[in-house]
C-alpha cells in the first residue's frame, strides 16, 4: 500500500513513553476465545474510529490478526441522521454491516460486550472467557452525562429523547416528531461544547424548523443554547435562522436548564419556564462509561488521556484511545467527530504498524469535514487540516487551510451526500 494512498504523513523521530500498567481482573479461571497463533491487535468499538483502524491495519500489514469487537454487528452513522429524523432518509440508508471488512480484508469480528480488560496479561474479559492481545485499541464512543439533582436520569431520556447515538433513538425522535399535530411545540437543548458532533444540534434545530414550516403549520420551536453563541458555523446557522425560519425558531444562547418536569414537558431555566410538546434534551457529554470501567480516564475526569503523537493511553500501556472518549486536550485542539475519529483510526493504525516493525511512528496528520443541512434544498460545510505542531507538541490547525463557504447553497446539498458515502465508504468497504 502506497502511503500518499494511506494519509499524508512525514516521518519523524517518535517519543519515548514509559507508562504505567494495570491489572483490572484475574483472568486465569477464565477460558481463552481465539486462541492467539500470531501478533494481534484486538479493537473495542466498531465506530468511525474502530472499524476504520481495522481496516487500515489489514491494509498496511495484512498478516497481521485483527480482532474487532462489539456489542452490535450493526452500525449506525450519526451523520446524517439527522435527515432520518425529518423524513429525508431512512434509516437502512445509515446502516452498516461489518462483513466487508471481514470478506475484503480479513478482519475478524465478534459480537460480545467486553466486561474488562487486562494491561498486564493483556487480555479482554468476557462472562464466557477472554482474549488475548498484543496490542488494543479502543474506541467507545461517547457517553452521556445525567444529572439527578435537575431530574435528568436514564428514564428521562425515554421520554425526552436525545438521538445523539444513531440508530433506535433516532427512530424514535423521528416518530414522536411525526406524530405531532399542527401548531405544537418543540424545544431542543443544546448541550454544553465539547460534545459529539455529527449529528450537529444547530443543523438538527433547521431541519425540525423545516419540518415544522412544511408539515406542521402554525408550529413553533424554541432552542436553548448552554453555549454563549452558536459554537460551529455561527454566522451562516444564524443567518438560516433569521432568514429561512423567522417565525418558526427562537434561538436563545447562554441558558442554564435547572429542573426537568418530564411529566409535564416542562424545563426550568435560568431564562425561565419552557413548556413544550416535544422535547429533544441533548444531554452534556463525556468518555463512554466502558472507557472509566476499563481504567483508562483519571478519577475526577471526563475523558481518556493519551500520547499526544500516537494516541496511546497515558494510563496502560499497549493500550490506544481513539475517537469520542480520548481527551482532546492531551492530543490537540480537533474536535469530537466521526471525521475525526476516522482520522484517529488512520494515525493510530500506522503508529502500531510501525512500532511492531520497530520504526518511528509518523507525524501525526488528521482532517475534519462536516456538511449541515439548513433545509431540504440547501446545506453549509467547515473543513479544517490538522498536523503535529512541535513546539506546542499537539495536533492543531495548519493556518488557514480549509474554511467555510460565504453562504448557504443548494450544490452543497448534494456535495454532503457524496461527502457522507465518501467516509462510510472509507471506515466500512
Amino acid at each position: 500500500m502506497k502511503r500518499r494512498d494511506f494519509i499524508k504523513t512525514t516521518t519523524a523521530l517518535g517519543i519515548g513513553l514509559t507508562l504505567s500498567t494495570k491489572t483490572v481482573f484475574a483472568s486465569n479461571e477464565k477460558k481463552e476465545l481465539l486462541p492467539k497463533k500470531q501478533t494481534r491487535v484486538a479493537i473495542i468499538g466498531g465506530g468511525f474510529g474502530g472499524a476504520t483502524t481495522a481496516k487500515y491495519l489489514k491494509m498496511l500489514d495484512p498478516k497481521l490478526d485483527v480482532v474487532l469487537i462489539d456489542k452490535s454487528d450493526t452500525f449506525y452513522s450519526c451523520p446524517m441522521s439527522n435527515h432520518v429524523i425529518v423524513g429525508l432518509s431512512n434509516i437502512k440508508e445509515i446502516t452498516f454491516k461489518y462483513d466487508i471488512l471481514q470478506k475484503k480484508y480479513g478482519v475478524k469480528f465478534i459480537k460480545k460486550e467486553v466486561e474488562n480488560i487486562d494491561g498486564t496479561s493483556k487480555k479482554l474479559l468476557f462472562k464466557d472467557g477472554f482474549l488475548a492481545y498484543d496490542i488494543l485499541v479502543v474506541s467507545p464512543g461517547i457517553g452521556f452525562k445525567y444529572d439527578e439533582t435537575i431530574g435528568y436520569t436514564k428514564d428521562a431520556v425515554e421520554v425526552l429523547p436525545h438521538a445523539w447515538k444513531a440508530g433506535e433513538q433516532t427512530l424514535k425522535l423521528a416518530n414522536m416528531l411525526k406524530e405531532l399535530p399542527k401548531g405544537s411545540t418543540v424545544l431542543l437543548r443544546v448541550p454544553k461544547a465539547p460534545y459529539r458532533c455529527p449529528p450537529g444540534p444547530y443543523e438538527r434545530s433547521c431541519l425540525i424548523a423545516w419540518y415544522l414550516k412544511t408539515h406542521k403549520p402554525g408550529s413553533k420551536i424554541f432552542v436553548i443554547d448552554s453555549n454563549d453563541d452558536v459554537v460551529s458555523k455561527g454566522k451562516l446557522f444564524k443567518a438560516a435562522f433569521a432568514e429561512l425560519y423567522k417565525d418558526i425558531l427562537e434561538y436563545t444562547p447562554d441558558v442554564e436548564v435547572l429542573n426537568i418536569d418530564t411529566k409535564n414537558k416542562v424545563l426550568k431555566t435560568s431564562k425561565g419556564d419552557i413548556k413544550a410538546d416535544l422535547i429533544n434534551f441533548i444531554p452534556d457529554q463525556k468518555a463512554n462509561d466502558s472507557a472509566f470501567k476499563f481504567g483508562l480516564i483519571p478519577e475526577g475526569k471526563l475523558w481518556a488521556p493519551v500520547d499526544s503523537w500516537t494516541l496511546e493511553s497515558t494510563l496502560i500501556k499497549d493500550v490506544y484511545v481513539i475517537g469520542d472518549s480520548a481527551n482532546r486536550g492531551s492530543f490537540g485542539t480537533v474536535p469530537h467527530s466521526g471525521y475525526i475519529a476516522n482520522s484517529m483510526g488512520k494515525v493510530v493504525a500506522e503508529a502500531i504498524v510501525a512500532k511492531l516493525q520497530g520504526k518511528n511512528p509518523p507525524r501525526p496528520f488528521m482532517l475534519n469535514t462536516c456538511y449541515s443541512m439548513v433545509s431540504s434544498e440547501e446545506a453549509i460545510w467547515i473543513a479544517t487540516v490538522y498536523e503535529y505542531d512541535d513546539t506546542k507538541k499537539l495536533t492543531v490547525q495548519v493556518g488557514k487551510a480549509g474554511g467555510v463557504p460565504e453562504k448557504r447553497g443548494k450544490i452543497d446539498k448534494d456535495n454532503q451526500y457524496s461527502w457522507a458515502n465518501a467516509i462510510w465508504e472509507d471506515t466500512f468497504m
